[in-house]
């Protein structure tokens, strides 16, 4: 598994820009084409009130994630005038939405729409808007979009101003801006990163590292930058002494990950490769993610201890199974003929347990299609 960027890239694009729409006056008309699972339409924008359109899905994790956060927002300044409606957007089937708010229950208080597909919202809000991800609100005060944002940025700070107005008003909502700003220039800095990294330009990676520097001194994004840069370099003892101390780092999976890549090139000294077959050991300890298990295992098999290989590869087949357990279009294939090549004594190339997982992905979305389950297959080992 290599370094996601992109992951990053995605985690500071999801909140809109600033401009996009904001002084538009817009009409409550759309939310009285939609469904309503909870609550009712607005007639008209009562004056002054806040009014944030949070849009969702069941099936997006991050916007779950923002659901308690929302939700606590509501219940603090619903009675000083704030107003949440959770916009279920790209869904399929109003059935899912019900059942995940009586799952919720006081944990999503707030009036709730289901849209479905290519409904009046999407076609009258999202796509005027030009929103391709979700969690998106779209936040409105007397008739007009204020802003747009990830729903993470709603503070309490926030809330109280636009409540407030005046002066308040446009002081959060500058910051705001200026936030997202200063997160678009950090996007950019991270795909200059990516490009210089890809090319092996040092010069421009430590460019680009620099700006990021700049815009946010505290960036964890830039410890994870200042590895790439060492592990290009060859300087394995700066590595080494970087994976030390990720204590606390929101990236640590992603730089032992990285690390764990360039480890398991043959050029990697043997005391780095054992240092990052321990940190991500330690990782994954606290995290199961089934996928970097092979990786571990390729590291302790490149030490020659090839024992513990086996066990980690078995440990990695019990985690996918029981993610399949939950999501029974997980891929499990790929685990399985990577433990039983282990166990005969062999090691599956790189594009073995690709081609593996190309096959189980199929396979996975063939029952999708016809509404049937994954077929078994026999387990086998080596190139097919």
């Amino acid at each position: 598994m290599k370094t996601s960027y992109a992951a990053i890239l995605l985690a500071l694009s999801t909140t809109a820009a600033f401009a996009q729409k904001t002084g538009d006056t817009v009409t409550p008309e759309t939310l009285g084409k939609i469904e309503w699972v909870r609550g009712e339409a607005p007639k008209a924008w009562e004056p002054g009130k806040v009014y944030v359109l949070e849009c969702w899905a069941t099936w997006c994790g991050p916007c779950i994630a923002a659901i308690p956060h929302v939700d606590a927002l509501y219940d603090k300044y619903h009675e000083k005038g704030l107003n949440v409606i959770g916009v279920n957007v790209w869904e399929d089937g109003k059935d899912k939405v019900e059942k995940f708010l009586k799952d919720k229950g006081d944990g999503m208080s707030y009036p709730v729409a289901y849209t479905g597909k290519g409904g009046a919202f999407e076609t009258e809000w999202l796509k005027p808007a030009d929103v391709k991800g979700i969690p998106h609100a779209f936040i409105v005060k007397d008739g007009k979009v204020v802003m747009t944002t990830h729903p993470a940025q709603l503070t309490e700070e926030t809330i109280e101003g636009l409540l407030a107005g005046g002066d308040a008003q446009e002081k959060v909502l500058n910051e705001i801006k200026v936030k997202q700003e200063n997160q678009q220039k950090m996007s950019a800095a991270l795909q200059a990163f990516q490009a210089a990294s890809a090319a092996k330009d040092v010069a421009a990676m430590e460019k680009a590292k620099e700006e990021l520097g700049a815009l946010d001194p505290k960036s964890p994004y830039a410890s994870m930058m200042e590895l790439d840069l060492n592990l290009a370099k060859g300087e394995w003892d700066k590595a080494e002494s970087q994976l030390g101390s990720l204590q606390g780092n929101p990236v640590a999976m992603a730089m032992v990950s990285k690390a764990a890549t360039a480890a398991l090139k043959d050029d990697a000294p043997a005391g780095f490769r054992k240092t990052v077959a321990t940190q991500l050991s330690d990782v994954l300890g606290q995290q199961k993610q089934p996928f970097l298990m092979p990786t571990l295992a390729k590291l302790q098999w490149k030490l020659g201890e090839k024992e513990a290989a086996v066990t980690t590869s078995k440990q990695a087949l019990e985690d996918a199974r029981a993610v399949a357990a939950k999501s029974p279009t997980y891929p499990v294939l790929p685990f399985e003929r990577f433990s039983a090549a282990l166990e005969k004594g062999e090691m599956p190339s790189d594009e073995d347990f690709n081609n593996w997982m190309k096959e189980a992905r199929t396979a996975a979305a063939g029952a999708a299609a016809g509404g049937g389950a994954v077929p078994a297959k026999k387990v086998e080992t080596g190139k097919e």
